[in-house]
């Protein structure tokens, strides 16, 4: 396992709860904004600023922005620091992780292919590079574009998730539990006994319309499934995955 770089910016995020004594792992791209939303009751935040009316009418709350202004939400070096003074001991901490191929074919569609709000390709592109990503790539060539992006330079949604799950230099994993997207329910129903909080749901956030049920597997040649295998190498071992 490869030493965690210093100069990854910005870094993985952890949301702390001191008073349920539980540590969630932020992966972006599986399930994040669900899971988000389903920790709101644990934490005593005036979501009204942060309210938003979808079309249907119906409510949501933007989680992200929500927690980035709060002391909940912490970065991956105050984390390990309090990881090495033993302060998460008594915590639960869980992280979820999802095929690395699937996750590419997720975020192609939310922010490639889609035409939502989150249509915004060129957000994916390095600090200081344009063109990279852009709204309307083929898949082949976005494929080649996250290829081609270390996880230095990686946005968030689609940087290695081994970096958030083992975020010591060590390589170990520091997670108590690491869920599966392909078995959510199942695992976040664990996750939810395990807080206290048993009949805990789970809302379904950023379902992509575009996709429709297709499998991962459709999007991919030989050629660029290999790609996608070489770059993400370390998640697929880390979390025993395979195409």
């Amino acid at each position: 396992m490869p030493q965690i770089k210093s100069r990854l910016k910005p870094q993985p995020l952890y949301l702390v709860s001191d008073e349920h004594r539980f540590v969630y792992f932020i992966v972006q791209k599986v399930a994040c904004s669900s899971i988000k939303t389903a920790l709101l009751p644990f934490f005593a935040l005036d979501t009204a600023p942060y309210g938003r009316t979808l079309r249907d009418g119906s409510r949501i709350v933007k989680v992200h922005e929500l927690f980035d202004g709060t002391d909940h939400q912490i970065r991956r070096a105050r984390f390990v620091r309090g990881l090495d003074k033993g302060m998460y001991r008594d915590h639960f901490k869980f992280a979820f992780v999802r095929n690395p191929w699937d996750r590419l074919v997720s975020l192609y569609f939310q922010k490639i292919a889609g035409a939502g709000r989150d249509y915004g390709g060129p957000d994916l592109n390095p600090a200081g590079v344009e063109g990279r990503f852009y709204r309307g790539m083929p898949f082949a060539e976005y494929i080649e574009a996250v290829c081609a992006t270390p996880d230095e330079e990686a946005n968030p949604h689609f940087r290695s998730q081994h970096l958030v799950v083992c975020p010591r230099v060590d390589g170990e994993i520091a997670a108590d539990f690491v869920g599966r997207f392909e078995s959510l329910p199942d695992d976040f129903s664990r996750v939810a006994g395990m807080i206290g909080a048993p009949d805990l749901e789970l809302p379904h956030r950023l379902r992509s319309k575009a996709r429709k049920k297709q499998p991962y597997s459709d999007f991919y040649d030989a050629r660029l499934r290999d790609l996608a295998g070489k770059r993400f190498r370390e998640d697929i071992q880390t979390f025993g995955y395979s195409f």
